[in-house]
């Protein structure tokens, strides 16, 4: 990575983010690189996804199985407005980028697994999910279930860790001004990320 204040090199804060992020892209090599953005779930060093067992996607991981993925989570704009109208504005997120073998999920327990974090992770509050029963019995058996074993993996947290001690400061105190959606969140980041602040 370039930005090495940007780097977060903790596994655990890494794997909570990625547990956040909701959607990533998958990079499949062919004449042009083929993204495909989709939802995912991550796992004992892997990234878990599913989906139909058909199309170009399907077709090209049987040929290339050597993949990346990425994915990020915007948390706030830094405006012009910001540092009394002298802000280049900026974006804070955090973002993970992975490179690794793709592989096709054959077992059928392992199948319901997977499947069963995917859900977990979009309904956390849904305890009675269940491969088991209901409109779920079976569906393992038609659904392409893939993971990447991650050979290597990167995250960028960027929260102001570049900044002036007085211009770190500052933003806080227009963040807290603005208010908006994720805005206090974000101060928080800033604050676990803060490097000399």
């Amino acid at each position: 990575m370039r930005r090495s204040d940007f780097d977060c090199k903790d596994l655990a804060v890494v794997e909570k983010f990625l547990n956040q992020i909701e959607f990533g892209t998958l990079v499949i090599p062919d004449t042009i690189p083929y993204a495909i953005p989709l939802s995912f779930c991550y796992e004992d060093s892997k990234i878990y996804l599913h989906g139909a067992k058909a199309g170009r996607k399907h077709a090209l991981l049987k040929d290339n199985p050597k993949v990346s993925f990425s994915c990020a989570k915007p948390y706030a704009y830094i405006p012009a407005s910001f540092l009394n109208h002298t802000m280049i504005p900026t974006q804070f997120f955090f973002s993970v980028f992975a490179e690794g073998q793709f592989c096709v999920v054959e077992d059928l327990e392992e199948k319901k697994h997977i499947l069963t974090r995917l859900v977990q992770k979009y309904e956390p509050h849904n305890q009675t999910m269940s491969m088991e029963k209901g409109q779920f019995v079976g569906k393992e058996r038609g659904t392409f279930v893939g993971k990447v074993l991650i050979s290597s993996l990167s995250a960028k947290a960027k929260f102001g860790q570049n900044l002036k001690a007085e211009d770190w400061e500052q933003i806080v105190q227009d963040l807290k001004n603005r208010n908006g959606k994720m805005d206090e969140e974000t101060i928080k980041l800033m604050q676990k990320f803060a490097t000399k602040h």
